[in-house]
């Protein structure tokens, strides 16, 4: 296998001891919606009740914690304050598309708050026919995990070939 995919603020980690990167992105670009969004990203909201006073996707802030490496403020962020009162959260932060091959590496870099008692989860899921929007048909999800009080490395494995495949993170609480 070779990696397909390193999102994880500037270093690269790959399963096939060759060093093969397929894509990375560091975030030390512009990380809201619009920055986003011109690096190829699809963002969505799809949380119940109205969108809340955040972005659903935002620039990474030093005064919550600082990036991984690089920049203090590199890093995407998404939070509870995406919806109002006690609804769900389901934001989508979909990657650009790209030919994966079963068994390629989905790794990236994430955290919570110290000290955390938000159960701040993430969802990674997978869709091997390129869809583009949370309601396309074919997504697959490959893990869900809280997020530690520390950057914790994370990494998913593509369970079919696809071309024009996609990732999506998803920032995803039940009662946010």
């Amino acid at each position: 296998t070779r990696t397909a995919v390193t999102v994880n603020n500037g270093n690269s980690y790959t399963t096939d001891g060759v060093g093969s990167i397929y894509y990375t992105d560091n975030f030390d670009l512009a990380n809201d919606t619009i920055g986003l969004k011109a690096r190829g990203y699809l963002v969505y909201y799809r949380g119940t009740g109205p969108q809340g006073v955040a972005a659903t996707w935002f620039q990474g802030n030093t005064t919550v914690f600082s990036a991984f490496n690089g920049a203090a403020n590199s890093y995407a962020g998404a939070n509870y304050q995406v919806v109002t009162g006690l609804n769900n959260i389901d934001s989508w932060l979909v990657l650009p598309d790209m030919t994966v091959v079963t068994g390629d590496v989905l790794s990236f870099q994430c955290r919570t708050v110290s000290p955390s008692t938000f159960p701040d989860s993430v969802t990674v899921s997978y869709n091997a026919s390129g869809g583009t929007t949370p309601e396309s048909p074919g997504w697959v999800d490959l893990g869900k995990f809280k997020c530690d009080e520390a950057w914790t490395l994370k990494s998913f494995i593509a369970p079919s070939d696809g071309f024009a495949a996609r990732f999506a993170i998803r920032y995803k609480v039940v009662d946010g």
